[in-house]
């Protein structure tokens, strides 16, 4: 890694201490808004970057976000200059830059909840030879997977970092509704606006949310994603807010009624472990403060 040189000090002109006609109110909403169309634009085209497999031209990344290619050449150059943003000098194609990288692991577990609890995750995952995620609650009534753990079973389950999901959905989806205490209607809008791999009708889902609220944990079977069962968790701050979830994810028939049973209970003692640590009043303090 080599040293940038370091810039010179700002230089003061002449014209710097002229008078300066100030803007009027139309200009200064004209300004805001042209300072927050850049702004736009340029997570425009992070997240375009973010969904190509290959680099992309000026003109390519113009045409698909309909901008003006002297524009695009513009926001392009700062994202470049603050390293979010790399440019190939032989083809001249921009792809993520390694800020924008280090950026999105920070956003996926700001307080870094799942390093604090990853050691009983694996030991967990290790014994039932399964695979638990964990998932932080994010805006919009969706959850992030921040992080998860594999067994040592030879057929693996994947889980992408970082995928998104509804909130209501899974096995999880049916804690957070149970801890919630949603009302049959509000269920019911949350539900509609699902989508499963298997379909499963309202009526179905709701007893089993309040089949959640009995057990303490969720439960579903391969409506999520076929041929795979999952057990779900919530984990609540000390304001009983719903922060994270864990899910035990297995695959169809590995194992019987009474070791899934096993499961949930397992994944509740590891969800009121993991609170313990995560939200103990000093870490809050700090969290906040």
């Amino acid at each position: 890694m080599g040293l940038k040189r370091r810039q010179p000090l700002n230089t003061c002109h002449y014209e710097d201490f002229l008078d300066k006609p100030a803007l009027n109110a139309p200009e200064m909403e004209v300004a805001r808004r042209e300072k927050a169309s850049t702004v736009t634009y340029a997570m425009s085209i992070l997240r375009l970057l973010a969904e190509r497999e290959h680099a992309l031209g000026v003109n390519a990344i113009a045409r698909e976000l309909s901008l003006a290619p002297s524009t695009c050449f513009k926001i392009l150059k700062s994202l470049v200059a603050e390293e979010f943003v790399e440019i190939d000098p032989f083809t001249k194609g921009y792809s993520l830059g390694t800020a924008a990288i280090i950026v999105a692991r920070r956003a996926l577990d700001p307080a870094r909840a799942f390093t604090t609890i990853r050691g009983r995750v694996d030991e967990m995952a290790q014994a039932y030879s399964i695979a638990i995620g964990m998932w932080r609650m994010i805006p919009r009534s969706r959850m992030v997977l921040a992080g998860f753990a594999e067994g040592t079973n030879q057929m693996r389950i994947h889980m992408s970092v970082g995928k998104r999901l509804p909130v209501l959905i899974g096995a999880v989806g049916r804690a957070v509704a149970a801890d919630m205490d949603l009302s049959q209607k509000e269920l019911e809008n949350g539900f509609r606006a699902l989508h499963w791999q298997v379909p499963i009708s309202f009526e179905s889902y709701a007893e089993e949310v309040q089949l959640a609220k009995v057990r303490g944990y969720g439960y579903d079977e391969g409506n999520f994603s076929p041929g795979v069962n999952t057990v779900g968790v919530t984990i609540l701050d000390e304001l009983s807010v719903i922060r994270y979830g864990l899910s035990a994810v297995m695959f169809k028939g590995q194992h019987s009624v009474e070791t899934v049973e096993q499961i949930g209970r397992d994944l509740i003692a590891l969800k009121a472990w993991a609170s313990a640590r995560l939200f103990s009043k000093a870490m809050y303090r700090v969290a906040v403060a």
